[in-house]
């Protein structure tokens, strides 16, 4: 492997993109720091083209705005593996999404090669070369970076376009290009998406519980402290916990002293925010009926179990016919969904992600055949 390319200034990104310009596929990956932080803090780009490798450092380059242009170029096929990760931070340093964008690992799922399959098990599976992983756990924005680091980091890319090459062979020799083709389309449309703050109340475990208006209490609650946590830059646990606001909601607290018997409430906390909790607490509950959020679905019964089982053996049975992971098909919350409009709505019907497209055909169909029989 040529020594990697340490790109830490202007000129030197300008160099790096001028070369990319006429690639029509590099490997890409990020180093980032994310412990303390609700922002991910970049620490490196890594970048392949099958020649040369350039590890860009986001910490010493003052303008960025040439590898955004590269990111965005549709000429050029942007290679990664597992990348929810890499297009969130590059979403946020950067302002854009990768695209076109591939992903090692959707399509060694669908190219029988397992789900979730990790880079290093990929690499030497398809390639026979055994990847070491010695800096998992590195501090990616310590300066300088180590030569530990920075070879770790060039071996995260130099496999990637090789891997990639036989991928789109394999799907290609199966059928499945449009398939994966979907699916990396999808990749981009999520990561592209804005993120509604006044919706993360649906995602508190246990919400299900509560009423109208106790639903628009957690809501006001949730969407300050999404607010707070951006602001300040800390994690949505370090502001206030789920279960917390959950919990002050159940509980509705008169004052300090009941505050403090909930858990997660210490005192620094109270000192800070107490005023602010129970002034949303008091708003929420008063909202009027209309424009409250409906309640939630509660968990499903036992009863839905036998269902959820007849649906998945049709699911398992035709992943393993096609050599694909059950869960490249459908996924739990997939079949649960299905059998929640069964139970709940009398009626067979899919979810968005299997109602459309190449699943439909694959599974879809059949699944929608089978929840209509289920129907009593």
């Amino acid at each position: 492997m040529p020594a990697p390319i340490l790109v830490t200034s202007v000129d030197q990104l300008q160099e790096c993109t001028h070369q990319l310009k006429n690639c029509d596929a590099i490997a890409l990956d990020t180093e980032f720091m994310r412990t303390d932080t609700f922002f991910p803090i970049l620490g490196l780009v890594q970048i392949y083209n099958g020649e040369t490798c350039w590890l860009i450092d986001p910490l010493a380059v003052s303008d960025l705005s040439l590898l955004a242009e590269i990111l965005t170029d549709s000429g050029i096929i942007k290679v990664f593996h597992s990348c929810s990760e890499d297009l969130e931070v590059l979403k946020h340093v950067l302002g854009c999404v990768p695209e076109p964008l591939f992903d090692t690992q959707v399509a060694a799922a669908f190219s029988g090669y397992g789900f979730s399959k990790g880079y290093a098990g990929l690499v030497e599976v398809m390639l026979g070369i055994h990847v070491a992983k010695g800096e998992t756990r590195s501090d990616w924005l310590q300066r300088p970076l180590s030569d530990s680091q920075l070879g770790y980091a060039a071996l995260d890319v130099i496999h990637l376009l090789p891997v990639y090459r036989r991928l789109c062979e394999n799907l290609a020799d199966l059928g499945r290009s449009e398939w994966v083709d979907e699916e990396m389309k999808g990749l981009v449309a999520k990561a592209s998406g804005s993120e509604e703050l006044a919706e993360y109340f649906l995602k508190v475990k246990g919400a299900w519980q509560l009423d109208p208006q106790s639903l628009a209490a957690l809501r006001m609650l949730c969407e300050w402290r999404e607010i707070e946590a951006r602001d300040r830059n800390r994690p949505r646990g370090r502001v206030i916990g789920d279960k917390t606001l959950l919990d002050i909601v159940i509980k509705t607290p008169q004052g300090n002293h009941d505050l403090s018997d909930i858990e997660g409430m210490h005192p620094g906390l109270i000192r800070r925010y107490s005023e602010t909790l129970f002034e949303l607490l008091q708003n929420g509950l008063a909202t009027p009926l209309s424009d409250c959020p409906k309640t939630l679905p509660e968990p499903l019964p036992r009863q839905a179990g036998d269902r959820i089982k007849q649906l998945k053996k049709i699911v398992n049975t035709r992943a393993e016919l096609l050599d694909l992971p059950p869960e490249v098909l459908a996924r739990k919350r997939d079949i649960e969904f299905l059998v929640r409009q069964v139970m709940e709505q009398h009626r067979a019907r899919l979810p968005d992600t299997i109602a459309v497209g190449w699943r439909f055909d694959v599974i879809g169909e059949s699944l929608l055949e089978a929840a209509t029989k289920l129907i009593r």
